[in-house]
């Protein structure tokens, strides 16, 4: 096939798989900025695994229910105890997201061998997500929660910044740093709980490390630090599904590894400037 038919072909017969993928990304690399700033990065880990545990949980016999609504349900409630316990001065929150992430897999393992879903293709399915299987109607909800909460992120951007960068400060001056920390958490719990259940984890755990790291060793602003990772976290599923293509490779993996090579080069640029 020529380069154009690989493109027709792919907006032609998967056109929710590109911009679902495409709006996926964008949405994981605007809040992994705060993400790595805020050096919880393991959240993201972690929080992609609930959510999995979560999508396994609907697929118990006795359950049944939605995948969405047990990834999100799983993630909402470990969102919040996670911005209850990373506050804490008693319990380090490695110690915090280690366990919970070691659980959240166990828990996964178990559920999953335990539903009538546990044939290997169908716990790949659970697992991975595949992008090139989004329906039209997960597109338009993963949309309406990247239009949300990209809104609500403008809107109180300042408080966003604020508490994230310079927490220390807002708390001497009597901000409400705490309900603005979980309401944070809580954004970013309904976007991986979605987004996992419709992309996969591997997808979106690495949308939301690789694009901000790879717009912090570039820009030397906050603003164009958050306007490079959105960028680099819409190129690379355009340029991923088009070699998943050409390749015969698992589109979701052959994303974040074309979203790795964009790290490369920002790191060569930081070296050489």
């Amino acid at each position: 096939m020529s380069d154009f038919e690989i493109l027709k072909t792919i907006l032609t017969e998967f056109p929710y798989a590109l911009f679902g993928s495409i709006v996926a990304g964008m949405l994981c690399a605007y809040l992994g900025v705060y993400v790595v700033s805020k050096r919880v990065v393991f959240v993201g880990a972690t929080l992609t695994q609930v959510a999995v545990a979560g999508i396994a949980f609907s697929h118990l016999p006795f359950i049944e229910v939605e995948p969405l609504f047990g990834s999100m349900a799983f993630t909402l409630a470990a969102t919040i105890l996670f911005a209850q316990l990373l506050r804490s001065k008693v319990i380090p929150q490695d110690s915090v997201l280690g366990a919970s992430y070691v659980v959240a897999i166990a828990l996964r393992i178990l559920m999953i061998q335990s539903s009538p879903a546990a044939e290997v293709s169908e716990i790949e399915a659970i697992l991975k997500g595949d992008i090139l299987f989004i329906t039209a109607s997960q597109f338009y909800l993963l949309l309406g929660v990247f239009l949300v909460i990209m809104a609500l992120h403008l809107l109180f951007f300042k408080a966003f910044i604020f508490v994230s960068f310079d927490a220390e400060t807002a708390s001497t001056q009597g901000f409400p740093s705490r309900w603005w920390e979980l309401f944070f958490y809580l954004t970013v719990g309904i976007a991986v709980s979605v987004a996992t259940r419709i992309v996969g984890d591997v997808f979106v755990f690495g949308f939301l490390v690789i694009p901000a790291v790879s717009a912090m060793l570039i820009a030397r602003k906050v603003r164009n630090v958050f306007l490079l990772s959105v960028t680099f976290g819409a190129i690379p599923p355009i340029l991923g599904l088009y070699l998943a293509f050409i390749l015969d490779f698992p589109a979701g993996p052959t994303t974040v590894a074309t979203a790795f090579m964009f790290l490369l080069i920002s790191w060569i640029i930081n070296r050489v400037r």
